[in-house]
């Protein structure tokens, strides 16, 4: 029997660190009698609204008044230690705490020692950066800010418990207003009222309001009738309203006159006065792209059904599917949530067959083989008649349909059980097409971060596709683009790409933390470029490809994860006014090859092409199925079931990512974008994430290399330690060593706070810090310069995937104890969750550059078996091998 490529690892036990830190310096603040001078007339307007509140004023049409039910907000300078214990001051004061806005990743968490920084007192942001607080005041609670801002201002000593916060809060003041109009109309809204006006005069607009989420149940319940009467002043129509608790949304779809829009637009009338709306921005929506033109593969190449001897691990959401396709039939169980059947013809789900045949069979251009288990399908894209392609249905709020469809398959919904037993992946190639990230997380990415955590669920999420006009500042006319040298207009294209990357950022929910997010890469299996047409790229580079979204995501976390083949685009060219711009635009004889519905509805075997980030995404979904059965036997070895696991879908986004790696593509871009190395990698990281994965190194044995896998779950401050034995082909010889390290957990979330991941986990060496072995020093090119493997470390420990890829050749003698040390550490980010065990698992594999006389796989394997002997077991911990 050949050797097992992945073998079990054992954490030492009862191996606990407390994590040490330095506390950030900050100014003392500004001084009382300083304050009074500038802020003592706001503080007055205040106390002046409650006055004419109790009065029986009606200060609705006083946006610049403060009054009850009315957001206030606090915007303050120093460090975020301050605002972190403000909001419990603020809640006990009588105020209903909304949100806050500061960006954490002006300071990072490491000094120059490889220290850990503390994450409570010593974090903050820079002393000239503003900190944003909303919250919303009762009489009571504006009475004693009034009181308590006069006390500060006349010297008081700082009085203790919640009252003394606001002491902290008021030194570092720098203003004080009610939420306005300008706060709560989205920029981009006028941008996009144009835009529909433009392509339909004569109809309505829609929007979404998100309203203030209020912690008292009978304010929440009060909410759609107070959009009913809002909408009513205005001749509006309400079109869906939903709640989601756990993320603290509440939100109306509405279609309004375009006289009111403009209006908007313009940060005036009725809603942009609205003080129960937080903010007005754009319908969130997604529509396909398609591409005519289809080819019939011969029956032949046509599996057959499934065996169902293995159950479902994976779901779909996306569009509805031809069921009866050759490619397909037999092979999924579609379950009607909010679209069914007889609203979408059959004729025009493209894009959710497309999906389903990507992770049945992969690129049909590259026979792989089909998986060996049912796909699940969850339709959520519908097919209105006046429409030409598939979309969210316009009449509903795209995030309260994800929510229902997960719902379904993890508890069951109206009545009926759960329909996902077993579901541990879902594939999410669904993006809001309005909303590009812009460093605050959006309602999407926190709904899908809570069911990952909550359900212990990895959703796949593509990155988004981005077919906006770019400029191209290197050629003279679009004669000199067509006939430039191919590797020249390569480079210049993705430099002007990456001059671009502010306006091609991932899209809504592609910034979720807990998932993985894909990216596309150009490659497919399809033939030469079409006559007369321009490819941007070569099939060999590896780069993405023209319309894949880059990152980064939340607090400037990696993103994406990763990137995958997501079909050849091809590039267009115009000259307009002296200026050359550039797209990406599908061609039907590039791209990858997927089963696709017949458009007169009478064939079941039609087949074509397509390209983008949706069909990287299902690829890794694929993928991710295969590593599925990897974990299932690593788990029955010792009568487990790892689909029960609290560490299940962990363990699938370590071993999908643990294969990635930048290889050429990372060495390409990085010579090619411009800066000192830091903003280099970042921007590589951006662009292509932790790279491309091989999942083959994942699952195949190998001499030089082999693979040790451990999972548990870990709690605040502690240290889970692992030994990992080092292969005695590894010392006293100069061959390249490559040893790469992932580590993958799932966080839970506080929505409302910028903080919002509620737990850090990461890879720290045997004394808790983050050095390593001495022998992975790195490996330099022919110009000494040293070869990039991955993002900076820093940038690493942003999300909640760490992949670290460590090489080296520098000789080793001796090697001490023969082991090496990984240690697995946890501290809380937030104090709402210091009590949270998270699940984290953790894939490492150690290799030579070349085969060698000795097995490293045996030698290690044999090696961690004897351990299990000396070392025993916690009751939480399992060892396979």
């Amino acid at each position: 029997m050949a050797q097992r490529p992945i073998v079990r690892i054992l954490r030492e036990p009862d191996a606990r660190a407390r994590i040490k830190g330095q506390k950030a310096r900050f100014p003392k603040g500004i001084s009382s009698a300083d304050q009074a001078r500038r802020h003592n007339s706001k503080f007055e307007r205040i106390e002046s609204s409650i006055g004419r509140v109790l009065a029986g004023a009606d200060l609705k049409n006083s946006p610049a008044e403060v009054a009850p039910d009315r957001a206030l907000v606090f915007e303050v300078i120093g460090p975020l230690s301050t605002v972190t214990k403000f909001i419990q001051a603020a809640r006990e004061t009588g105020f209903d705490w909304l949100g806050e806005d500061f960006d954490l990743t002006q300071h990072e968490d490491e000094d120059d020692e490889g220290n850990i920084a503390a994450a409570d007192d010593g974090e903050g942001v820079d002393a000239d950066q503003s900190v944003l607080y909303v919250t919303m005041p009762s009489i009571n609670g504006l009475q004693k800010i009034v009181a308590l801002w006069k006390r500060f201002t006349r010297r008081e000593p700082k009085p203790s418990g919640p009252d003394g916060e606001w002491w902290d809060l008021f030194k570092y003041l720098s203003d004080v207003r009610p939420w306005s109009a300008k706060d709560r109309v989205d920029p981009a809204l006028d941008r996009y009222v144009e835009r529909m006006v433009r392509q339909q005069p004569d109809k309505p607009i829609r929007l979404e309001l998100d309203l203030w989420y209020r912690s008292d149940p009978k304010l929440r319940a009060n909410a759609q009738t107070y959009v009913e009467a809002l909408l009513k002043v205005i001749d509006g129509k309400l079109l869906d309203f939903a709640t989601i608790e756990p993320i603290h949304y509440q939100a109306a779809l509405v279609e309004i006159p375009i006289a009111q829009a403009e209006m908007l637009s313009s940060v005036a009338g009725p809603i942009a006065e609205a003080d129960g709306v937080m903010r007005v921005r754009p319908q969130s929506f997604y529509e396909t792209t398609t591409m005519d033109g289809d080819v019939t593969l011969s029956s032949d190449e046509i599996a057959g059904a499934v065996a169902r001897h293995k159950p479902a691990v994976a779901a779909l959401l996306d569009g509805y599917p031809v069921e009866n396709h050759v490619h397909l039939s037999g092979r999924l169980d579609v379950q009607e949530v909010d679209v069914a059947a007889a609203s979408v013809p059959v004729a025009r789900r493209r894009h959710g067959t497309s999906m389903a045949s990507l992770i049945v069979h992969g690129d049909l251009g590259l026979p792989g083989g089909a998986i060996d288990r049912p796909l699940k399908v969850v339709p959520i894209l519908a097919a209105p008649q006046n429409m030409t392609v598939e979309c969210t249905p316009p009449g509903v709020l795209p995030i309260k349909m994800v929510y229902r469809a997960v719902t379904a398959l993890m508890e069951g919904i109206d009545g009926k059980s759960a329909q996902g037993e077993g579901v541990v992946i879902i594939n999410h190639s669904i993006c809001d097409r309005e909303a590009p990230y812009a460093r605050k997380p959006t309602y999407w990415a926190k709904l899908l971060d809570y069911l990952s955590h909550e359900y212990r669920l990895l959703f796949v999420v593509s990155a988004g596709n981005c077919y906006e006009p770019f400029a191209v500042d290197t050629y003279a006319d679009v004669a000199a683009f067509q006939n430039a040298d191919p590797i020249e207009r390569q480079v210049a294209i993705l430099r002007c790409v990456e001059n671009a990357k502010g306006k091609r950022v991932i899209l809504s929910p592609a910034e979720s933390m807990n998932s993985l997010t894909v990216g596309a890469v150009h490659d497919d299996q399809a033939g030469a470029c079409p006559p007369g047409l321009a490819e941007p790229y070569d099939k060999v580079s590896g780069v993405p490809n023209l319309s894949s979204s880059v990152g980064l995501g939340i607090n400037r976390a990696i993103k994406p994860d990763l990137v995958e083949a997501g079909g050849r685009q091809l590039v267009r060219v115009n000259l307009k006014n002296g200026a050359m711009s550039a797209w990406a635009f599908e061609h039907q004889d590039v791209g990858q090859l997927t089963a696709i519905p017949d458009p007169a509805g009478l064939r079941d075997d039609r087949t074509g092409r397509s390209t983008g980030t949706s069909n990287a995404a299902a690829l890794v979904t694929r993928a991710a199925i295969r590593m599925a059965g990897v974990a299932e036997d690593l788990f029955e070895e010792i009568n487990q079931s790892w689909v029960d696991s609290q560490t299940r879908a962990v363990v699938l986004k370590a071993l999908v990512a643990h294969g990635c790696h930048w290889g050429q593509t990372g060495e390409l871009l990085h010579g090619l974008y411009p800066g000192h190395w830091q903003k280099k990698r970042e921007a590589v990281s951006r662009a292509i994430g932790y790279g491309r994965a091989d999942y083959d190194r994942i699952v195949t044995a190998e001499g030089n290399r082999i693979t040790l896998l451990a999972d548990d779950l870990i709690g605040r401050d502690e240290s889970h330690q692992y030994k990992l034995p080092i292969p005695r082909a590894m010392i006293a010889n100069r061959e390249i060593r490559r040893i790469t390290m992932t580590l993958a957990w799932s966080s839970p979330i506080d929505p409302i706070t910028n903080r919002y991941r509620g737990v850090m986990v990461e890879l720290v060496d045997a004394k808790g810090k983050r050095k390593f072995w001495d022998g992975l020093e790195g490996i330099t090119d022919a110009n000494g310069s040293k070869i990039p493997t991955g993002p900076v470390a820093t940038a690493t420990r942003r999300g909640t995937l760490q992949h670290l890829a460590l090489q080296g050749k520098k000789l080793i003698r001796a090697a001490g104890t023969g082991e090496i040390i990984v240690g697995v550490q946890a501290r809380v980010d937030l104090a709402a969750f210091a009590d949270e065990k998270v699940p984290y698992a953790l894939a490492v594999t150690l290799e030579m550059a070349q085969p060698v006389r000795q097995d490293l796989n045996a030698d290690v394997a044999a090696r961690v078996r004897l351990k299990r002997i000396e070392v025993p077991a916690r009751p939480r911990t399992r060892v396979r091998t």
